[in-house]
């Protein structure tokens, strides 16, 4: 698992390179950021299973249950899945898709930005993979 995560990451990372700065009023942005809200308000609720319900299908493939995802959420995405605090950054054009950054405040107090890959699936956007960094821009 630890190697998908690596390639994904790697693959999100090499096309970030290729993306505009900014993309104030990016189409769809808006209804992307209400998609990933969506899934982090089901973390919240720790319903695995609504938040399965936002993975596009690549993720879906990896992960073949709303149990096994939610696994894989709570031990490798911790500050994902019970945040103290998140704010949406910037979203960005990838192809036909977006990434939308997000400043994520785990339990501890430490900043992590999260960049999620959406995609469009039968006309709705769709978590695709979701890279962690830790900011080391915000605090003291």
């Amino acid at each position: 698992m630890k190697t998908v995560r690596t390639l994904a990451a790697a693959c999100l990372i090499a096309a970030s390179l290729t993306m505009p700065a900014h993309a104030e009023g990016l189409e769809g942005a808006a209804d992307a950021r209400a998609v990933i809200q969506s899934q982090l308000d089901a973390f919240s609720a720790k319903s695995a299973e609504d938040a399965y319900e936002f993975a596009a299908p690549n993720i879906r493939g990896m992960f073949p249950s709303a149990k096994v995802f939610g696994q894989m959420v709570k031990r490798g995405y911790p500050m994902v899945w019970s945040p103290a605090d998140t704010e949406f950054l910037d979203a960005k054009a990838l192809g036909k898709g977006i990434v939308q950054r997000l400043r994520v405040i785990d339990q501890k107090g430490r900043a992590h930005i999260a960049e999620y890959m959406m995609i469009q699936v039968d006309g709705e956007w769709r978590i695709a993979g979701v890279k962690i960094t830790r900011d080391k821009t915000f605090g003291v």
